[in-house]
């Protein structure tokens, strides 16, 4: 029998900081929020398991924000966090999480904390909470990791997520590849497109209910200008352009351009 410590979890991308406290910083690659860690199992008998695994509720990756620090355990902190506050597919999220830790058998009972691991010990807090700034986060895809030592987590196996936005060319000003289930998705994605350029934009980001894409632009255009107001905004403008097409599975999509 061949063992490998192996967990599951989501891979994730976020505007990641140039520079960090001391620590034992993981690579970006490494980084990952975990659902359903297994320890030392049977590679051999899982792998043909595989197949079997819980459906993913969702085809778009969620997103959220990163709000506070998290050291963890909390008597004894050996590793640096991000507490994950997510703005869409929270509760289908946590949903799947416990489907997943029934489907494996894990006898874990403790509720489910969707942190992001950015470093191990040694560290001070102090430095960490001084340094810290608020950070978007997306849901890229779902993978089965194995930790293997030295703060590396390679994939054995995965399964692909449409990001919530992708950037792409366009001549002066930024574009976004925006895609959601609804249009308030769609804000929400928008907003943390946004933020990917310029995360101090999401600290005034607020809920709204939308008629049709005129309404979309018309919030980011309020947040774009509050932000611009209380702190200063490299954007000028979200442009009325475009259509939100549907695709065959209900995903909506939208071509987000940026005035900058």
């Amino acid at each position: 029998m061949k063992t490998k410590r192996l967990f599951f979890g989501l891979e994730v991308e976020a505007p990641w900081p140039l520079h960090y406290p001391r620590g034992r910083i993981l690579a970006e690659e490494d980084r990952h929020i975990t659902l359903a860690f297994l320890g030392e199992t049977d590679w051999e008998e899982l792998e043909k398991k595989l197949d079997l695994i819980p459906g993913l509720p969702f085809a778009v990756g969620p997103a959220g924000i990163a709000t506070k620090l998290l050291f963890l355990p909390e008597r004894t902190p050996r590793v640096v966090s991000l507490d994950v506050h997510w703005l869409t597919q929270e509760n289908a999220l946590l949903r799947f999480q416990k489907t997943l830790a029934d489907f494996l058998k894990i006898e874990d009972k403790r509720p489910f904390l969707s942190h992001l691991t950015v470093a191990r010990a040694p560290f001070h807090p102090q430095e960490w909470e001084k340094a810290f700034e608020m950070l978007p986060v997306i849901v890229k895809g779902f993978h089965l990791y194995e930790s293997i030592g030295n703060l590396r987590y390679p994939s054995l196996w995965s399964k692909a997520l449409l990001p919530a936005f992708e950037e792409f060319e366009h001549t002066a000003d930024i574009a976004f590849h925006i895609r959601g289930q609804t249009l308030e998705e769609l804000y929400l994605h928008a907003a943390v497109a946004l933020g990917f350029k310029y995360p101090p934009l999401l600290a005034y980001l607020k809920p709204h209910t939308f008629a049709d894409l005129s309404d979309v632009v018309r919030a980011l255009g309020a947040l774009v200008a509050l932000t611009d107001q209380e702190k200063g905004c490299p954007f000028k403008a979200v442009s009325y352009h475009g259509e939100v097409r549907q695709d065959a599975s209900g995903t909506l999509h939208w071509e987000m351009i940026v005035d900058v």
